[in-house]
């Protein structure tokens, strides 16, 4: 298995929508209105969460995209369920924002079929170089999605060692990868882990998911998302190895009594997709 499996560096806190309780009002999510933005008043399902003053403009065009992928992504889980049983099935969470879509869309995907939320459980690695906020965060994921939580603390590799012995009837994991993300350019949306990790199926609903797709799903569907993504964070790994992304920088608030995100702009905001990355500290 090779490091973008399970991107288990992903962590932070949650922010929730300002209309969390209506986090899954249908199973319908087709919508005819034009374009949609934060602070405008054409905001009708779509909105940029609880952030109000993010600049994020959602069009036809891009709903539309954005529908089809989500489409696409309930007929993987449709694939999946013809293929394993729902207790064979588990899912990988670290809290960043691409495991943030993948939980949306497989708890709205099972809601759809009457599946209870905790029949696939969430599995989530922890680490002592875990930013801080990441307890509270999967607490509150854990609560809003009424998922049933395992843990371990060990490598990723020793982890599903032990998961496998412990849940010997789980044959495959959902994980949140994208073929932009290292070492995943030639992954395939369903793929054995490597013989020499714990055999397992790796699943990969988000594989052709773009940068701006994660960002344009949460806004639309009105997605909690990791507070760090607001101030300037684009990939988050562990506190020692992560920093905002540096292609966000601006000018910083003059006064110091004055609420403020900080010196950079929300991850939303970085132009170019290929430098999400640019905020990790190289391995020395």
């Amino acid at each position: 298995m090779n490091n973008c499996c399970i991107q288990t560096q992903q962590q932070a806190t949650i922010t929730k929508s300002s209309n969390i309780v209506d986090m899954f009002p249908n199973t319908n999510h087709s919508n005819t209105s034009k374009t949609t933005t934060c602070n405008g008043s054409t905001r009708r399902s779509s909105s940029c969460g609880n952030n109000s003053s993010c600049p994020v403009t959602i069009t036809a065009e891009t709903h539309q995209h954005i529908e089809r992928r989500l489409q696409t992504a309930n007929e993987f889980f449709k694939q999946t369920l013809q293929l394993y049983r729902v207790d064979q099935l588990i899912f990988c969470f670290n809290g960043g924002k691409d495991c943030t879509v993948l939980l949306d869309l497989l708890m709205r995907y099972c809601r759809s079929q009457g599946i209870a939320s905790k029949a696939i459980p969430m599995l989530y690695i922890e680490s002592d170089d875990s930013f801080a906020e990441i307890d509270e965060f999967v607490a509150s994921c854990v609560e809003l999605y009424d998922v049933k939580l395992i843990k371990y603390k060990d490598s990723l590799k020793e982890a599903l060692t032990h998961m496998t012995q412990d849940m010997p009837l789980i044959k495959a994991v959902f994980v949140g990868s994208r073929n932009t993300d290292p070492y995943c350019e030639h992954l395939q949306s369903m793929q054995k882990t490597d013989n020499d990790w714990p055999e397992m199926m790796r699943l990969n609903p988000l594989l052709e998911w773009s940068y701006h797709d994660i960002w344009h799903y949460i806004h639309m569907y009105k997605v909690p998302y990791c507070p760090l993504y607001a101030k300037g964070y684009t990939s988050i790994g562990y506190k020692t190895n992560t920093l905002p992304n540096p292609h966000l920088k601006r000018s910083c608030n003059p006064n110091p009594d004055t609420t403020d995100s900080g010196c950079y702009k929300p991850a939303w905001e970085l132009a170019d997709p290929t430098k999400e990355r640019a905020g990790r500290v190289a391995k020395k």
